[in-house]
């Protein structure tokens, strides 16, 4: 290059051209869209037709709506129920309070081993368990069961005790017969 040569970067003869057709452009678009007069009136024209649709709508509507018949109502006039009888109802005594018995099942498992060995921890932890074998589908399942508890707030304790252990147990609520 030589010494008088300009030394204005290339990026800058890139750009201002670009940025004078952009403006161009924009001033053409300005140019296309209507004055305010121009685009209410455009807008009163849509508008009056758009409620004239509505209107249209409306009547053909009305035309093809046959009247509703409600045969109901005659229909239930002349049908009767017939009402099974019931036995009355004998309510509990309100001094005679429902009283419940609580166990809680810790687990389940196939294994009589697993079983023992969650037994043996909540031994250990104070909570009164047992385990109970049961015949599910030919498969027997050993259930670890804490309890029985005749209140919930002695549950709710063992409850909490579980939870502490990471044990989610399920509540069994039996009504104890008088």
């Amino acid at each position: 290059m030589s010494e008088g040569a300009s030394k204005i970067p290339k990026w800058v003869w890139i750009t201002t051209p670009t940025l004078a057709v952009a403006f161009a452009g924009f001033i053409l678009y300005l140019s296309t869209i209507p004055t305010g007069d121009e685009l209410d009136a455009v807008k009163g024209d849509a508008k009056k037709a758009f409620e004239q649709g509505i209107e249209q709508a409306k009547k053909k509507a009305a035309e093809q709506l046959p009247e509703p018949s409600y045969e109901f109502y005659k229909l239930l006039e002349n049908q009767t129920v017939e009402v099974p009888e019931v036995e009355a109802y004998k309510s509990t005594p309100k001094d005679e309070a429902l009283q419940y018995q609580y166990r809680l099942q810790a687990g389940s498992f196939r294994s009589e081993d697993d079983a023992e060995r969650l037994r043996g921890e909540l031994i250990l932890q104070g909570l009164p368990a047992y385990r109970e074998a049961r015949e599910v589908n030919g498969t027997t399942w050993h259930r670890i069961l804490v309890g029985p508890f005749d209140n919930r707030s002695k549950m709710n304790k063992a409850h909490d005790i579980l939870a502490a252990n990471n044990i989610s147990p399920l509540v069994h609520k039996t009504p104890l017969k008088n």
